[in-house]
């Protein structure tokens, strides 16, 4: 199934255990041109437009009892709701948060989400059970919204969402970040230069957020011609938004790295599977593979290296990386 995955490694908050809310194929407000999933199979506006294909509670919550009996809670640092897309989409998200929390006690329960549906206030309420949540904010103005996230038809406009994150972070009392996500994109598309830079760093300025993060898309994208940008201009941007919040409350990809302890399995019931069901959620190297499922280099490359021969997953170079992703025929 692969409610439940990982644990993946994450810059921000460490070693964080992923559970998917949306499950494959990708359910999405939002069609991001750096997605590492790819373009929206399922492109929706509101969680009524899926409520009937989304898996249960019951079905989540079972598999992800079962991984916590493989894995060693000790080596974790936090449980993070995503998904195969957007994890608000999923009605019952407040309620599988405190059912999470009641299982894992001390560790935080984290929630990335594109922030879509924060402009509903029900939506708002089941997020506040979350002790961190992680908003997406791409763009400032809405042309370069429009040209980055590609909101479904239907959708919030960039100034409902923003005023959505405004209450969220009102109503909370876990902390709230801004996931930034830097980048340079086909016919000259950038948020990174300009007025569309200006327009993103006055918003975040409005929100006041605990935490800015800011990233760039390092593993493959949905659309040719996505870029990275480099650590200088990452660092330059948060420097800039760290005089006005305070240099504490900037995190840069690449400078503020928490992924520096390892995970330890009790047992792996079939590795291979468990491999494949990370591969649906992120593209990996093969040294992803092996931080994530505590295993031996020498395993995951014969694992990885089967599952190329038999068409299963694919493998693409990205600048001198190389990610192996589920292929798509076997996409389902």
């Amino acid at each position: 199934m692969g409610y439940t995955y990982g644990p993946v490694s994450s810059w921000r908050y460490g070693r964080s255990l992923g559970i998917d809310v949306t499950a494959h194929p990708k359910k999405c407000t939002f069609s991001c041109i750096y997605c590492q999933l790819g373009l929206t199979k399922k492109h929706v506006a509101s969680p009524e437009d899926i409520r009937n294909i989304l898996p249960s509670s019951q079905d989540i919550l079972k598999e992800f009892y079962s991984v916590l009996r493989l894995l060693d809670l000790n080596s974790i640092d936090a449980v993070t709701f995503s998904g195969s897309g957007e994890p608000t989409l999923h009605l019952e998200i407040g309620a599988l948060a405190d059912a999470v929390k009641r299982e894992i006690q001390r560790l935080p329960v984290v929630l990335l989400t594109n922030a879509s549906l924060l402009p509903i206030p029900e939506v708002r309420k089941d997020l506040t059970r979350f002790d961190i949540i992680s908003a997406k904010m791409d763009a400032g103005d809405d042309k370069t919204f429009r040209l980055i996230n590609h909101p479904a038809k239907g959708t919030f406009t960039l100034d409902d969402i923003i005023d959505g994150i405004k209450k969220l972070h009102e109503q909370m009392y876990g902390t709230l970040a801004l996931e930034v996500m830097l980048l340079k994109g086909p016919n000259g598309l950038t948020n990174a230069e300009g007025q569309a830079r200006r327009a993103l760093i006055e918003r975040i300025l409005e929100i006041k957020p605990e935490v800015v993060q800011i990233y760039t898309p390092w593993r493959p994208s949905a659309v040719k011609g996505v870029r990275p940008l480099s650590g200088n201009i990452l660092q330059e941007f948060g420097q800039e938004l760290g005089e006005c919040l305070g240099i504490e409350k900037i995190w840069v990809y690449g400078f503020h790295d928490a992924r520096n302890k390892p995970v330890r399995w009790k047992n792996h019931n079939k590795i291979e599977i468990e491999i494949i069901n990370l591969l649906r959620h992120r593209p990996c190297r093969v040294s992803d593979v092996v931080v994530s499922m505590g295993i031996q280099t020498v395993i995951a490359r014969r694992i990885l290296n089967s599952l190329l021969k038999r068409g299963e997953v694919s493998i693409q170079k990205i600048e001198n990386e190389y990610f192996f992703r589920i292929a798509r025929s076997s996409e389902i």
